[in-house]
């Protein structure tokens, strides 16, 4: 019996880990569908070009208010029920675009679809955080970090014929709407708290409270880090084509899908040599990579350059992204696991501001090589945080 206990929390692939992976795959093909959004704001409601990237972006800027009001307040003990909340309210906010016709219309829809979306992933990453074992984190982020990355490489391709089958970008959010009611059979396989729980992770967590956890310098630095990765990440995928069409790349999206299954590759197979290194070492190696990549992206690089940074791009970042946040589990008091885990998804939302916003002033005054020598600095910037994640860093309070 003893022997079982020991060995039980070992265990990652169980089945609330399991169904907890299948609902965030349901969660982000909701989001990965509107990869066509930008055509029906243009093409069917005639939204002018100047409001598009207003109404994208509400969607994420909802996200960055809402996420660290929230984060204190949910817990691997509460999580579950707001997954049912949530779920419902992404169920219904989905059915609201149609009636939303008009610029201000379709604002207020898109703050309420980000406003429950949030609540519905920062539940998720409580939730999860209660499921991972001791010891185990690189391998499970690594796993979550696949299941996040699968929506954008099944939805894209999908979209085309969905839309001609279905008739309309709208019908294919209402198909979407659909695929979230799995969610419900799949919470049978989620069980109240988690795993080896401290009771005080059903209690609400107070400010002073959180301004303890951030008073560790290791936290604050990981999470700089974070901000820093996704701010340098974000100029990639919303640049890049323009870049490549000045450059005479002819079809840059080969650049996504080499770097996008490098990194499911790399987070697959990598995860459980994640455990067995010491992740702040290996997260230096991969900045130091990025460091490089982003001013010879900038350098004008020839064709076969280019796809080969396809696959050094997607190797740094499989590396990165599940290690920042394999350390913020690691480095976090149990308390504060679903906080910590939730303030890295608020940097992510915060790059995905903030990468295009500056990107686009970076374009206004100088050029794309300049852009991607700026991520580059920015990645340099991080890698001067690295020692700020030694023991001898743990805690300033």
């Amino acid at each position: 019996m003893k022997q079982e206990q020991k060995s039980n929390p070992q265990k990652i692939l169980t089945k609330e880990f399991l169904a907890l992976n299948v609902i965030i795959f349901l969660n982000f093909c909701n989001i990965a569908v509107f990869f066509q959004f930008h055509q029906y704001l243009q093409n069917e409601l005639r939204i002018p070009l100047e409001w598009i990237g207003f109404l994208i972006g509400l969607f994420a800027f909802t996200g960055l208010i809402i996420r660290p009001v929230i984060s204190p307040l949910l817990n691997p003990g509460n999580a579950k029920k707001w997954i049912v909340l949530s779920s419902i309210s992404v169920f219904l906010s989905l059915f609201l675009y149609k009636p939303a016709q008009g610029l201000w219309s379709m604002a207020i829809v898109r703050v309420l679809h980000g406003g429950v979306y949030v609540v519905m992933g920062t539940a998720m990453m409580a939730r999860i955080v209660g499921s991972i074992p001791e010891g185990k984190s690189g391998q499970a982020f690594g796993f979550i970090a696949v299941i996040t990355l699968l929506p954008y490489a099944v939805m894209p391709p999908l979209l085309e014929p969905l839309i001609r089958v279905f008739g309309g970008f709208i019908p294919v959010l209402h198909l979407t709407a659909f695929m979230m009611l799995l969610v419900f059979p799949l919470l049978l396989f989620v069980k109240p708290g988690q795993r080896g729980e401290d009771p005080k992770t059903k209690e609400r967590m107070k400010l002073n409270e959180v301004i303890q956890n951030l008073r560790n310098r290791r936290i604050s630095a990981l999470l700089m880090i974070s901000l820093l990765v996704y701010i340098a990440f974000t100029p990639v995928f919303y640049f890049l084509k323009g870049y490549a069409q000045k450059i005479g790349i002819a079809n840059p999206g080969w650049f996504f899908t080499l770097s996008t299954f490098t990194e499911i590759a790399v987070r697959l197979f990598g995860g459980p040599l994640f455990d067995r290194v010491s992740k702040p070492r290996f997260l230096s190696y991969s900045l130091i990579g990025l460091t490089v990549a982003y001013p010879i992206l900038g350098w004008d690089p020839g064709k076969f350059l280019f796809y080969g940074l396809g696959l050094f791009f997607g190797i740094c970042w499989g590396v990165a992204m599940p290690l920042l946040n394999g350390l913020l589990f690691d480095l976090s008091l149990p308390r504060f696991r679903a906080l910590n885990t939730n303030l890295g998804l608020e940097m992510f939302q915060g790059g995905l501001f903030l990468g295009p916003l500056l990107g686009g002033w970076l374009l206004a005054v100088w050029n794309y090589s300049v852009l991607y020598y700026f991520c580059g600095a920015l990645m340099f910037l991080s890698l001067g945080l690295i020692p700020f994640l030694s023991e001898e860093n743990k805690e300033v309070i």
